[in-house]
């Protein structure tokens, strides 16, 4: 029997998300599709910092003076984040090292009060903001796929801007997912990633719609990595981790290891060197990198 593949899409967090989604049923495949894209739509519309109405603008505008009521997604993305940026030691931050600015604020954890029982949010003062940027792709990739595999999809690959990607299962001809990673200048391939219920998520500097990822410990743009790829089972974790390697370079490797001995990062440095950890996980291939491209 031949295997449907359906194929959709839609625009959320200033990027294109796409679904290939493989099985025998293709109304069903499509049904669960359109569900997992409401999902993706629906979270841009919570965590958007540029959307005034959404979860995040209205903490942004509001939340220095008085707490917030936020959907309980945003809510535990939040709590996720903070436990993200002590696990990176203060490399990922959502809140872009903007608490250092606060009169209040002498850490990350005393920027942001949390009322987990009335499900609000309070900023120390108008110096913090938040941006879920480094994060949101891979959450709403994490969300989608749990709603595809809840429903019964055996096969998916989805994607946020190609930046961000999640699978599971197998294509259309019973062959695992494979995504290429390339060399940030000259564009050659440095690895092939298998991905079967996991995520992987790349980060680079090099300037994309004019923006730049900042180092939240210093305020300034990061220079001494080029790119930084992670794979790990949950995309958010990934989303978050690739940002906090871009930012700590080949020294956040052992970082990472100590964490996640069975996940997998790649490091390019600003000279073109590559660093990776390569833990049991065993979903990637190397492939060796010459900076003349030979």
């Amino acid at each position: 029997m031949s295997m449907a593949v359906v194929l959709l899409a839609t625009y959320a967090m200033r990027t294109r998300f796409e679904l290939v989604l493989v099985g025998d049923n293709e109304p069903f495949l499509r049904a669960a599709g359109e569900e997992a894209l409401n999902e993706i739509t629906e979270l841009e519309r919570l965590l958007s910092r540029f959307r005034p109405d959404s979860d995040i603008g209205r903490i942004n505008r509001l939340a220095a003076f008085q707490p917030v009521r936020v959907d309980a997604r945003t809510f535990r993305l939040l709590q996720r984040a903070k436990g993200l940026w002590e696990a990176t030691e203060g490399a990922f931050d959502i809140t872009l090292g903007t608490w250092r600015h606060s009169q209040k604020a002498t850490s990350f954890t005393d920027a942001i009060f949390w009322d987990e029982a009335a499900m609000t949010v309070r900023l120390a003062d108008e110096g913090v903001r938040l941006d879920l940027g480094g994060i949101g792709k891979g959450y709403a990739l994490e969300r989608a796929a749990n709603l595809l595999r809840s429903a019964g999809v055996e096969g998916a690959f989805l994607h946020g801007g190609t930046s961000s990607v999640f699978a599971f299962g197998c294509d259309q001809n019973g062959e695992p997912w494979r995504v290429a990673i390339a060399h940030p200048v000259n564009g050659e391939p440095i690895a092939t990633v298998t991905l079967n219920g996991c995520g992987l998520s790349v980060s680079a500097t090099t300037p994309a719609e004019g923006q730049r990822t900042v180092d939240p410990q210093t305020g300034e743009p990061v220079r001494r990595t080029l790119l930084a790829a992670v794979v790990l089972p949950s995309p958010t974790e990934a989303e978050a981790w690739s940002t906090a390697l871009l930012v700590l370079g080949e020294k956040g490797l052992s970082l990472f290891q100590r964490q996640h001995p069975t996940g997998w990062a790649l490091v390019v440095s600003s000279d073109g060197q590559i660093e990776r950890w390569e833990g049991e996980g065993r979903c990637v291939g190397f492939m060796p990198f010459s900076p003349s491209g030979r």
